[in-house]
This record gives structure tokens, sequence and C-alpha cells, in this order.
């Protein structure tokens, strides 16, 4: 189902809310706020979802009728390229992927149950932290949870938040997928907050024991989680690679004013290969993404090849350009005062989450070879 608006999008009203985002968390998740907010002395990721929700940041991709923008996955990447410019903390990526899904491939009742509540940012989701290869719709390490009839039983490690109000779990057997289940905790649920690098994120345990479900998405073909890893690979491309955009940028500044031998480092040739290299990465990278964004808009039969490569490319690129950029510091780039560490680690954990990149790139490789031998052209869409 196309929920978006693509056909009619004027780019001004994109390139505006682009505009509008960017100059809000200019102001208020600026490098001070997150120093701070790593160091335990604000609440900036409630403050800020709080502004988001009030600005209708959330509801960016959702349809006009749920309280969204209706601008599908060509919004989404624009939020998430700014969110992720500034590392700004918060279960964005879990809660508007879920949202974006639901949209596409929920059932009415579903629809109007849970889209409004994310849309005005008074429901929050979570998903697993590993969803699969997209071609065998398994959970990598990690057994689905057992569904008796409306009971769930089981743990798995998720993505989002431990106060998260909607958790959407694999269910099945035998280690295969054979549905999506929808869960709102309680007493039957609990909730383990785990320590990982990125304290811009949280990863929790969920633990089921025999906590009744609002909602089963059968799966037989694998197609429905392969719609969510779409949408979660995208988010986290567009993340990627809006942070390293502007750690690079930011390191690149900060060459200019770094004095060595009397000169700035900048306007060593040596250092300027380097920093061409991480721009060069970066726009390489970004016409992919375009690409999947617009295969997703449009749900292009190539859509999750596209996803799939945008995901594995954009966080391996975003890895290598953070710790490139610690280098380039110098030895302040080790310290916890300056930026460069909080990039490498949210860079880290990109690369971890959703699917290992190998698998990813396998897929894509096996559909561009199935799409070449049908004759199909994969960079190639309809005019919708």
């Amino acid at each position: 189902m196309n929920t978006s608006k693509t056909s009619v999008l004027d780019r001004e009203e994109l390139e505006a809310l682009r505009g509008s985002i960017e100059e809000v968390l200019a102001s208020e998740c600026d490098s001070r706020a997150i120093h701070a907010y790593f160091d335990g002395k604000s609440e900036l990721d409630e403050n800020l979802w709080s502004r988001a929700s009030d600005l209708g940041w959330l509801g960016a991709s959702l349809p006009e009728s749920f309280g969204g923008l209706g601008l599908g996955p060509m919004g989404l990447h624009l939020l998430h390229w700014e969110l992720g410019r500034r590392t700004v903390p918060g279960p964005y990526i879990a809660t508007l992927s879920v949202g974006q899904w639901l949209a596409e491939i929920g059932t009415e009742e579903q629809r109007s149950r849970f889209l409004p509540l994310i849309a005005s940012g008074k429901l929050t989701a979570a998903l697993p932290v590993t969803l699969i290869g997209p071609d065998k719709p398994v959970i990598e390490s990690t057994q689905p949870l057992t569904l008796r009839s409306s009971s769930l039983h089981g743990r798995i490690d998720v993505l989002g938040s431990r106060n998260a109000g909607l958790f959407v779990l694999p269910v099945g057997s035998g280690g295969s997928i054979e549905g999506w289940a929808l869960l709102q905790p309680g007493a039957s649920t609990s909730v383990q907050h785990s320590e990982i690098w990125d304290r811009t994120r949280e990863i929790c345990t969920v633990e089921c024991t025999g906590a009744t479900v609002a909602g089963v998405l059968p799966d037989p073909d694998g197609s429905v989680g392969r719609r969510l890893l779409r949408h979660v690979a995208l988010a986290i491309a567009a993340d990627s690679l809006g942070g390293a955009s502007h750690i690079s940028h930011q390191t690149v500044e900060y060459l200019k004013t770094r004095i060595q031998f009397e000169r700035p480092i900048a306007s060593f040739q040596a250092i300027k290969h380097r920093a061409a290299d991480m721009v060069i990465s970066i726009a390489t990278q970004r016409y992919v993404l375009e690409q999947a964004v617009e295969s997703a808009m449009q749900d292009s039969p190539d859509a999750d090849m596209w996803a799939a490569i945008a995901k594995a490319g954009a966080t391996r690129t975003f890895a290598y350009v953070s710790g490139d950029c610690i280098q380039l510091h110098g030895g302040v780039g080790h310290t916890w005062e300056f930026d460069p560490h909080i990039y490498a680690k949210r860079a880290r954990v990109n690369e971890a989450v959703a699917s290992d990149n190998r698998i990813l790139l396998d897929f894509g490789a096996r559909e561009l070879a199935s799409a070449t031998r049908a004759g199909r052209v994969t960079t190639e869409l309809g005019l919708g």
C-alpha cells in the first residue's frame, strides 16, 4: 500500500521541513547539549521528543488521516538525516520505522489504534535488535517467541526504549518466523535495560511469560519482515550519513585551526587527501541512499535490495569517517571532551543493529543478479 503523496510532493515543502528541523536541532541539540546528556546532566532525550511531537516531526511519514504529514519514506529520510547529524538521543529509529511499517501493512484497526499515538508522540515502539537476512526471515542468534493462543512466551533483545508502549516481536517455531506480534507490555512482561557504547540509544531485554498480544501480523513468506527491515535499514542509513557528514565537516574546520610547524595542518597535502576521501565516501553513499529512498517511495520490486545495500554502505562509511576524525583530531580526538567519540560509538551500534552488513550485501548481490537475468533495470523507477 502506498501511503505517501510522492506524485504531488513539492520539493520546496521537503526543503522547508529539513530547514526547520536543522534550525531547531542546531539551537537545542548542539555539542554542549549532547555532552551534558552524555554526562547525565540533562533530560535532552525527553525534551527533544516533546519538541518533535509538538512540531509534527513524528508524523512526517504517516498518512494525514492519522495525524501525519503524508511524506512517506522521503519525510523519514530527511528527519533521520538531521537527527543523525546531531546524534539526537531517543527511540526514533524503532518508533518511526514501526509507524511507517504499520501504515503500509497493518490492518485498519491497528492503523487507527496506533498511528495517531505515534504521530502525536504519545507512543514509542521497540523492535528486535537484529532482524534477519532479508531473504531468510529468521532472527540471528535469537529464537522467535512462542505464541500459545494469545499468550506470548520468550525472551529477546530490542532496540527502542525501556518505556516503549508497543513492542513488535517475532513469533514462530523451529527457528523460523511465522508472524509478528504487537505487544503492549503489562504484568506478564519484564523489560531490562542493557548498557551499550552509545548512550544516545537504548537496547533492552524483553521477557514475556504469558503476555497477551494486541494483534499478530502473519508472515508466511517473509515479506512482512522484509518490509520492516526495509524501513529500519533506511533509517539507520540516513542517520549514519547525517552523522558522518556533520563530524567530517566539524573535523575539517578543526584542521584549519590546528597549527603544526607554524602552519595549519589543513594545508598539508596528506591531510587534504584524507579529508577528500571522507567527502567522496559520504557523497557516493548518499546517492545510493537516495536511490533506496526513491525505490521505497514507489514500493519498487527492488526496494528491499536498495535498502540493504544502502544500510551496509552507509554504516561502513560512518564507521570509517568517525574513526578517521578521531585520528585527525590528534591526541585530543581520543578524549571525552571532544565530539568524535560520540559519533564513533553511534557508528558502531548502527553497524551492528538490523542485520549483519555481510548478509545485507550478499542479499543485494543476489537480488541484483536476479534482476539482471530477468532483464530488469534496477536504477529506473516509474514516473509515479
